[in-house]
């Protein structure tokens, strides 16, 4: 499914800028919801990177 080197430099970003900006929100007591919502983001970037390089192995 994530093929293109392209969706892997969005997975990354995504994994960076979310994780970091979910601990930064958490931190900084803006909400809960706010700070799960930005985390997930980062979590799902993971994923698409974890899915890539698993996807590039089976080749």
């Amino acid at each position: 499914m994530f093929q293109s080197s392209r969706t892997a430099a969005l997975g990354i970003c995504m994994a960076v800028g979310g994780l970091a900006g979910g601990v930064h929100s958490a931190v900084g007591r803006e909400g809960i919801w706010k700070a799960l919502g930005i985390f997930s983001v980062g979590v799902l970037g993971v994923l698409i990177v974890v899915s890539y390089f698993v996807h590039r192995t089976d080749r």
